[in-house]
């Protein structure tokens, strides 16, 4: 199986600022465009920039490079925003790599481009140029990133969700220089998960895809890891299927690390964007078995004994907003995390990667850094331990 790989000019432009969203400043996020072109089944060409988010550390690197594929919606695919992976997003640059996210040609702004990756139909599925052209444009934004002074292009991370993690795994087959992991969260194409749950289109013809996938990174000899993250509950991609293509990746001769979760959620297919805090450990251990030691998981203080979590008086701001915050910190249910800094700002949330989430609105526009206050039901700062 061959994959062509995109058209691109040697040079990217950065979008205009004057997004819908202020551009977060404590992640240094900004806007590129990346010029490419594919084919699709039909070998009719599509073409246009790519709008790529990208997210890094502080100093001047050089960084390794994460890049994130997103999935596919198709009766949605033209309502795509600009897609940000913010929580992923934050975990990796506390990890010390630099982020892209790329939007893919027919999606979103970019939908008027043509649908490149559509698989035709669900009875004869094509997916092969599907993947092709999805894994083309992935190889064209780590290309361009790696040309970046500030990018260690020895050290490039693929990672994709859904039709982004099959794509993932497609582009890493290609022979990416420089790559050294790749991440599969829950990666298939085709399915309908409110007539048929579980039921992917094609599935065994996904099967032989990776298959080829694996006996291509087999012969190219190509040392790198790859890990897949798939759930109990995935409405699209039932676990017998997901266990069937690993096992055909892993006899071609791939090296991979299949983990199967428990059910999560409604839909253990939302698990990359929705449930941090089960898949971030799991990627922390494998990323730090490839020499990625620095860690994303934020470690939350212990709790202070002598602080009472419901006295608000306690907290070392003043003004009524920084203590009405904190009311509505308390007021919301568990897991859930306060944060603040000494320019007066403040930052709650709740549910699923609390503490990074809470930080995050705290500093995402502010010169300085947050740090944690309270987190569930204690007082996790402490004055002599660590000044606002």
């Amino acid at each position: 199986m061959s994959l062509a790989h995109s058209q691109a000019s040697d040079t990217a432009v950065a979008a205009p600022a004057a997004d819908a969203e202020r551009l977060h400043l404590d992640v240094r996020e900004q806007i590129l465009r990346v010029p490419v072109e594919v084919q699709d089944a039909f070998g009719k060409s599509s073409k246009g920039e790519l709008l790529v988010t990208t997210f890094r550390p502080a100093g001047p690197g050089p960084f390794p490079l994460v890049l994130i594929s997103h999935g596919r919606s198709t009766d949605k695919r033209a309502e795509y925003k600009r897609p940000r992976f913010e929580t992923a997003a934050r975990y990796f640059v506390r990890k010390g790599f630099a982020v892209a996210v790329p939007l893919r040609l027919g999606y979103g702004e970019l939908a008027e481009a043509g649908d490149p990756e559509s698989s035709i139909s669900c009875r004869e599925p094509r997916f092969a140029p599907a993947l092709a052209a999805a894994a083309s444009q992935i190889l064209a934004v780590a290309a361009h990133m790696q040309q970046q002074p500030d990018i260690d292009a020895k050290r490039v991370v693929l990672l994709g969700q859904s039709v982004g993690g099959i794509s993932t795994m497609a582009a890493t087959a290609a022979g990416l220089p420089g790559q050294v992991a790749a991440i599969n969260f829950a990666g298939g194409h085709g399915g309908d998960p409110d007539k048929h749950p579980g039921e992917p289109c094609g599935g065994t013809q996904l099967r032989q895809i990776y298959q080829a996938y694996g006996e291509l990174i087999a012969q190219n000899s190509l040392q790198l890891k790859s890990l897949w993250v798939y759930t109990e509950n995935d409405r699209y991609f039932a676990p017998r299927y997901s266990r069937s293509w690993a096992k055909a990746f892993a006899e071609a001769g791939a090296s991979l690390d299949y983990r199967l979760l428990p059910a999560f959620g409604e839909d253990g297919h939302t698990l990359f964007s929705a449930g941090s805090d089960s898949w971030q450990p799991l990627v922390e251990e494998f990323l730090a078995q490839q020499g990625f030691s620095t860690p994303g998981v934020i470690a939350v203080p212990l709790a202070n004994a002598e602080l009472d979590v419901q006295n608000e008086s306690a907290l070392p701001l003043s003004g009524s907003a920084a203590k009405d915050s904190y009311r509505k910190f308390l007021a919301v249910k568990k897991p859930r995390a306060f944060a603040f800094n000494a320019q007066g700002r403040t930052g709650y949330a709740f549910g699923d990667a609390a503490a990074s989430r809470a930080l995050a609105f705290c500093q995402r526009y502010s010169s300085q850094t947050c740090q944690l206050y309270a987190v569930d039901d204690a007082v996790v700062w402490n004055r002599k331990k660590q000044q606002p």
